[in-house]
């Protein structure tokens, strides 16, 4: 039995981890002077679990054995239910939201942009991108998790907008450029940090369920400012 209690506490953290973007990502810079050639990029629709994850990292479960920690994960879990359930009644569309930055962002540093409408079987970068489109030189395939992230019961909560994303020639699907982007609280020390508003911080969950426009504004800051720094990277 403790074993498998475990294995619960286990699989619970790693899908909390996974669904905000935590784990680390080998960095590649996009070489400029090799890629001259790459003119237009079709920027994907955007991975994206269709959650949007409210995580105490020091919950005060977690101090108290196998079964608090199983009542963390429901705890944590119960509230992502419930924002995600008000982003989606506030209309917040963060797939669209974000590949429309994008495609302003990389037009703005000189590139020629399409739209390019994918279906994942899971969230997260397509393992092929054989015929997506033609008419590109590369994919440009993002990963976005958002939430609000606190360290503790007695920190805020901080909007999270976390993306990993990495750029894909055709035909050959050479990556050129890979990196993590955070805006807000940064889960991963790799991750290029952005920071977030404090007029978007929360003292508790309960006024991020009072004032749902405002925490969704919150994440919604971070995705121009996350498009841009993409944009930057590549910028030719």
């Amino acid at each position: 039995m403790c074993l498998r209690r475990i294995f619960l506490i286990l699989v619970g953290l790693f899908l909390i981890s996974s669904i905000l973007g935590c784990a680390g990502m080998p960095k590649q810079a996009f070489n400029k002077a090799a890629n001259q050639d790459v003119a237009v990029i079709g920027v994907l629709e955007p991975a994206h679990s269709g959650e949007y994850v409210i995580f105490n990292k020091g919950h005060i479960g977690m101090g108290f054995g196998l079964i608090g920690g199983l009542v963390a994960i429901a705890d944590m879990n119960g509230k992502t239910d419930g924002f995600t359930e008000l982003a989606k009644a506030g209309n917040f569309k963060i797939v669209e939201e974000f590949q429309t930055n994008l495609l302003t962002e990389l037009e703005s540093v000189g590139y020629q942009v399409r739209a390019v409408n994918v279906v994942r079987e899971k969230p997260t970068f397509l393992e092929k991108y054989d015929l997506l489109d033609r008419a590109v030189d590369a994919y440009l395939d993002p990963m976005i998790h958002a939430g609000y992230i606190c360290a503790s019961a007695m920190t805020d909560y901080i909007p999270t907008v976390n993306v990993r994303v990495r750029l894909i020639r055709r035909d050959t699907n050479d990556v050129l450029y890979q990196d993590t982007v955070t805006y807000g609280y940064v889960t991963n020390k790799d991750a290029v940090a952005i920071a977030a508003q404090s007029d978007y911080f929360f003292k508790n969950y309960g006024s991020i369920e009072t004032d749902p426009a405002k925490a969704i504004d919150g994440l919604r800051k971070g995705l121009p400012m996350i498009a841009k720094q993409i944009a930057r990277d590549l910028a030719r």
